[in-house]
Formats: C-alpha cells, sequence, structure tokens
C-alpha cells in the first residue's frame, strides 16, 4: 500500500508541475491550488515615463550651463548618467528638497512621489530604454528658476574685488533710474562670480534716509563702502542670496514701492577661502506702475544674538536658540498675509524652523521645517496659497547647531578646528534668522 502511494504520488507530482503536492495522514495526494504568478514587471521608456518626470523636478537646475553643473534635458544625457541619476534619487539626495510638510505647500516642490521614484529607478533596472519619441507624454508646464522677464539691471560701480580675508562685507549704492514711483514686482541677485559670493541682501533707502549712506559711500575711495549690515531704521530688506538661491517674481501680486530719489543698497559678503578675483555682482528687477497690495518683508531675529548673546560652545552637538514675538513692521491688533518664508544659518546649522503659535493655543503650527539643514540649499520657499497671521498671533524661529569636530567646515581640504562660536557675519561664524513676506489682510 505505502509503495503504491508513493508511485501515486510521484505520477501525481509529475503531471501538477506548477502545483505543491502532499501527502495527507491517509497517503492521500493533496493538490494545492496554483500560486498567484508573480507581477509582471510593467516595460517603461524613456519618452513617455521618465521624460515627463526628469522635465518637472531635474531640469529647473540641470540644464546646460545651470547650477546642476550638467544637461538632463536630451535621452543622451539621461542615458549616460543613469547609474548615477539611479543613487542619487535612490538615496533621495535629488532631487534636493529640504524642507518636509505636504506637497501642496511650497510653489515648485521638487520631492517625488512613491511612484514617480519608483519609475525612475525600474527604468534604469531595464537598461533605460528610450522608447518611441512619437509616444512621448505632453510637454509639462515647469516653473522656471528666475524672473519671467527683466525690466532693468542695476550693477554694481565695480568691477571689485575683495581686500579683507577670509570675509569681505561690502555695500553698493545703486542709483535709481526712474524718476515715478514704480514698484518692484520681481528681483533676482545675480553674482558676478559665485565661487565668492556668499551671501547678499539688497535694501530700499527711502529718500528722507539717504543721507547717511551717500556720506559712507563718498568717504571710501573705492567701490562701495565696507559694512555689516544696514540700519533697519533707514533701510528695509528687499530679497537675499544664499547659495541655491534664485530670483523670483513676487507671489499674490504684491509689489515693494519705490519712490523717485530712492536708493537700493546690494549688500556682499564675499569669502576668499576659495581664492578671489575680481566681481561685477548685478540686481535684476521687475517693474511695475501700479500692483494690487504693498508688500513688506519682516526679519525673525532676537535682537540680542547679535550683540553677542547666541553662543554654540564647541563639542556639542545639538545647540538651540529660539525667538518667539512679533516682528518689527507687523502690528500685534493687525490681520497680515504671509506669502513666503526664508531661513538662514551657516554651516554648523543642523535642522531649522518657523512657525506661529495662534493666540491661546499651547502647540506651534509649522510654516517651514528643515529637519536636515544643508548650507548649499538655501531657497526663499513661496507658500502655494497665503496663511493668515491673526491679531495676537506670534511667529518663532528655532535652530539647531552641531558644533562638532566631524560637522566643522572643509578648507583646503582640511577640517577646520572646533571652537566656541557665537553670531558674526563671517562664514564661520553663525546666524539664526528668518523672514516673512506680509502685507495688511483684506478687511
Amino acid at each position: 500500500m505505502f509503495r503504491r502511494a508513493v508511485v501515486g504520488c510521484l505520477l501525481l507530482s509529475s503531471c501538477y508541475t506548477s502545483h505543491d503536492v502532499t501527502i495527507d495522514e491517509q497517503g492521500v495526494a493533496q493538490v494545492a491550488p496554483p500560486a498567484t504568478p508573480a507581477a509582471q514587471v510593467q516595460p517603461l521608456s524613456y519618452y513617455r515615463d521618465v521624460k515627463p518626470i526628469i522635465d518637472e523636478k531635474c531640469t529647473q537646475c540641470h540644464v546646460a550651463g545651470g547650477l546642476g553643473g550638467f544637461p538632463l534635458t536630451e535621452y543622451e544625457d539621461v542615458r549616460k548618467l543613469s547609474k548615477l541619476v539611479k543613487s542619487v534619487v535612490d538615496s533621495g539626495r535629488m532631487p534636493p528638497w529640504r524642507p518636509t510638510g505636504p506637497l501642496d505647500q511650497f510653489v515648485g516642490d521638487r520631492r517625488l512621489t512613491p511612484e514617480k521614484k519608483q519609475a525612475i529607478l525600474s527604468w534604469v533596472d531595464q537598461g533605460a530604454p528610450p522608447g518611441e519619441p512619437s509616444e512621448a507624454a505632453p510637454p509639462v508646464a515647469v516653473e522656471q528658476r528666475g524672473l519671467p522677464r527683466v525690466d532693468s539691471t542695476l550693477p554694481i560701480p565695480g568691477p571689485y574685488t575683495p581686500l579683507v580675508e577670509p570675509d569681505n562685507y561690502r555695500c553698493f549704492v545703486l542709483e535709481w533710474p526712474h524718476q515715478q514711483t514704480k514698484f518692484i514686482t520681481g528681483l533676482s541677485i545675480e553674482p558676478g562670480n559665485k565661487a565668492m559670493v556668499h551671501h547678499a541682501i539688497v535694501y530700499l533707502i527711502e529718500p528722507e534716509n539717504i543721507a547717511r549712506t551717500r556720506m559712507r559711500d563718498e568717504a571710501d575711495p573705492g567701490p562701495g563702502y565696507d559694512c555689516v549690515g544696514v540700519d533697519p531704521n533707514t533701510g528695509k530688506w528687499l530679497t537675499s542670496y544664499e547659495p541655491g538661491g534664485y530670483g523670483q517674481e513676487n507671489p499674490g501680486g504684491l509689489g515693494f514701492q519705490v519712490r523717485p530719489g530712492s536708493l537700493l543698497v546690494l549688500q556682499l559678503h564675499y569669502n576668499t577661502l576659495n581664492g578671489k578675483a575680481p566681481d561685477q555682482s548685478s540686481v535684476q528687477l521687475m517693474l511695475a506702475d501700479k500692483v494690487d497690495k504693498v508688500g513688506l518683508v519682516s526679519l525673525l531675529i532676537n535682537p540680542l544674538w547679535a550683540l553677542g548673546f547666541m553662543s554654540i560652545p564647541e563639542h556639542q552637538p545639538d545647540v538651540v536658540h529660539r525667538w518667539q514675538g512679533r516682528p518689527s513692521g507687523l502690528a500685534n491688533d493687525r490681520a497680515y498675509d504671509l506669502f513666503w518664508v526664508d531661513l538662514h544659518m551657516h554651516t554648523l546649522g543642523r535642522s531649522g524652523s518657523i512657525g506661529i503659535v495662534r493666540a491661546g493655543a499651547t502647540t506651534p503650527e509649522m510654516l517651514l521645517d528643515i529637519p536636515e539643514w544643508a548650507f548649499e540649499w538655501q531657497e526663499t520657499f513661496r507658500l502655494k496659497q497665503p496663511v493668515r497671521l491673526n491679531p495676537g498671533d506670534q511667529l518663532f524661529v528655532e535652530c539647531h547647531f552641531n558644533n562638532t569636530a566631524d560637522h566643522q567646515t572643509i578648507v583646503n581640504g582640511q577640517r577646520l578646528p572646533v571652537r566656541n562660536v557665537n553670531w558674526g557675519e563671517g562664514t564661520t561664524d553663525e546666524m539664526c534668522l528668518g523672514n516673512v513676506l506680509a502685507t495688511a489682510a483684506a478687511p
């Protein structure tokens, strides 16, 4: 009986090769139902599946002469670098995007959905096939970096070569050329030497406040004058440039009013750790005769920090500095709409955030949260929808710093020694500075 059962089992197994066959306690063969076939991998092609993703998320930077260093605009560009593309996409290094939060919070969010990320990875694994150009998806509407048009360009009266090492702060007076009131609807700071320009700020000096600026400029024989900033009582912050940043049109139909006789001052922070050379940076402007709303940039900063009260002791992995309040220019009893949010730290930055503490609430409402700070990827983040700041609400800025040995700046291939750090204008000093673009809310 046992022999017949074994023979029967072998015969059944030969007939049901795709099934699992077992023998029960009575010696009877039991045939399991066929297994569900493994899911077939969807064949992917560059033109149909991958090009729309690359165009949407990568070609703001990866174009000829762009910030990305090499183009990804054609099939051959992507195919030659497909292994690198897979590596940086799989690790999350690219596309670069530091903030967390929902995908629909900021304009130009470069993060990939899980489906788009997997499409790129699978396409490379399949050998990066081109497919047919005729099956290309419709062109993707890609937000272009920079201004949609330039109405006026104001260069610094240069060229200028830094005289102070390693950090030279220089303010350049830019003459306002218009004889009628205009509104600036977009700005772009264009560094002439990106390897040397650490950051830059454009300030508006109104006619009644220009005398001191003129005096300082005329007292210095070279182009511009040495400065560590512009007095906030006489100058209004308009925009800034940091590594990774780019010019933008103001959101929400906002404009900065500029009256005849005003001046713009461009403060440039030159860092010469990588060498020095002549620079002639400029400011590009979009202009209008009328706007829907007048905008105001408000700074988020503890005034005591700049007086030496932002200590970051050596060898400490997580030093926290936080300020909360109603920033200058935003009356406590009025409502405002916020259109952008910006955060600035230097190379010891670890993480940072900006948000709102609503009147009567204990839990903050996050506007910007960057859990892994990267000095080379600083941007002004424009909100897709303005956020209302109600009477009594407060804003906060919070910065975390890592001042351990393995988090120091590398200069000429060597990490700088650990030291106590405080607020300062130098690259090896630190800052914790936020700003928001606001306008008075409609009644």
